[in-house]
């Protein structure tokens, strides 16, 4: 496997692209725990799903749910719907999906 060398161009425009997704997934975090949006709008937001909730880690998500820390988070993925710790929104299988829906009341789009 060899490693591309990228030109400075190339490698600012990632990290241009990764600052932006940062910052919109810590906004998303913010307006989630402040109630101004919620799982279901999210999940039914195909742009925004697509472009920053899918490779969010599912940890990472409900621990920004309002009266849900990392503590609550880490019991809910544990014990509830039986999800790795590590796994990530777009990476779920069809029973994680299910699971993960019906505990959140998310509308199947």
């Amino acid at each position: 496997m060899s490693i591309n060398n990228l030109s400075n161009s190339d490698r600012k425009r990632g990290l241009h692209k990764a600052r932006k997704i940062r910052k919109k997934r810590a906004e998303i975090k913010d307006s989630l725990k402040n109630k101004e949006i919620d799982l279901n709008a999210l999940f039914n937001n195909k742009e925004i799903y697509s472009e920053y909730i899918a490779n969010m880690k599912v940890l990472d998500l409900i621990s920004a749910l309002p009266y849900c820390g990392k503590i609550k988070a880490i019991k809910i993925l544990k014990e509830e719907l039986n999800i790795c710790l590590r796994k990530k929104v777009g990476g779920l299988g069809k029973n994680q999906i299910e699971r993960f829906y019906n505990y959140f009341n998310i509308d199947k789009i």
